[in-house]
């Protein structure tokens, strides 16, 4: 799941252009709507940062993110995150500072409700899944910890190593997008054909 979800993004990062197909979502995405009727394979041509309500864009961010993990089949995990922080069992991730600042519904959903995407990951993965992401063998993972060349942290668990997720997305480029609950919901169900 991490590993498909790392090349995604990393692919989403780097586009240069100011719309741009998402081909690599939707090679995801086995529908059997034809691509005129569907308004999310519409949107997924949309760059977020050209929209000037800030309001649509985050919850653009927020309904992309909640498709992509329904159609890998993971947004049970997504869902269990979810049902926590409505419960108050987990506390949403974002700064207070930047939550009345800059996150529109915040006065109205509260603070808690909003989270970085990348709280839906493991905080770290094993070094093999990192190298893969990073696009370099195992050996050649090791090998650049041991030179003391590796491009982040790396922390030694046992005989392993242990990677960060943030650290990996950070060098991958991989924005970590803060998302409302309501939103990654949203474009599940509009994934999922409102099942």
């Amino acid at each position: 799941m991490v590993k498909a979800s790392f090349e995604v993004a990393f692919r989403y990062g780097n586009a240069t252009f100011g719309q741009y197909p998402m081909d690599d979502v939707e090679l995801l995405i086995q529908s059997e709507i034809p691509a005129q009727d569907s308004v999310l394979k519409a949107s997924s041509i949309i760059d977020v940062n050209s929209i000037r309500d800030a309001d649509v864009a985050e919850q653009l961010r927020g309904e992309r993110i909640g498709a992509l993990f329904q159609r890998l089949g993971h947004f049970d995990a997504v869902r269990g995150f979810h049902d926590d922080l409505r419960a108050g069992r987990r506390s949403g991730s974002v700064r207070q500072v930047m939550t009345t600042s800059r996150l529109l519904r915040s006065r109205i959903s509260g603070p808690n409700l909003y989270y970085y995407a990348s709280d839906l990951y493991p905080p770290y993965i094993g070094l093999r899944e990192a190298a893969s992401v990073m696009g370099i063998a195992e050996s050649a993972a090791h090998r650049l910890i041991r030179a003391g060349q590796f491009p982040f942290p790396a922390a030694r668990a046992g005989r392993s190593y242990k990677i960060s997720v943030k650290a990996l997305m950070y060098f991958k480029e991989i924005p970590d997008v803060i998302v409302h609950v309501d939103d990654v919901e949203n474009g599940a169900l509009h994934a999922s054909g409102g099942r």
